[in-house]
């Protein structure tokens, strides 16, 4: 594999607008914020910030979920598997705090490989 860095994207939380995590913290990285312009590409690491206790983090792509961790202060996750993403998916980090005092800020990093991408793709 030889994979092609996206770069990242930083999203600070606010009350959930998703619908999936009502009156809590949600970092939305919707169609606004995820412009990837691949068929297929990957968030292969996430950090947070501003976590201000132990909490738990329920990662979502579109509606369903893909993973949960918990995490406190500043932390990095790494999945062990790299979070696979289309063109048009949404990735939400819904959190189990309300969405009061100081927000997290999330930040993901993205890359595709070039040899699973659709011809013209």
């Amino acid at each position: 594999m030889s994979y092609i860095e996206l770069g990242s994207k930083v999203v600070t939380a606010a009350k959930d607008a998703s619908g999936l995590n009502p009156g809590n913290w949600t970092n939305a990285f919707d169609q606004s914020v995820l412009t990837a312009k691949v068929a297929y590409y990957e968030i292969y690491t996430m950090t947070v910030t501003g976590v201000p206790t132990l909490a738990t983090v329920t990662v979502y792509v579109n509606t369903r979920i893909r993973s949960s961790a918990l995490l406190a202060g500043n932390s990095e996750w790494d999945p062990a598997q790299p979070i696979l993403m289309t063109q048009g998916d949404e990735l939400y980090l819904c959190w189990d705090l309300a969405a009061a005092g100081t927000p997290p800020v999330a930040t993901i990093w993205m890359r595709y490989d070039p040899a699973i991408q659709p011809a013209g793709g």
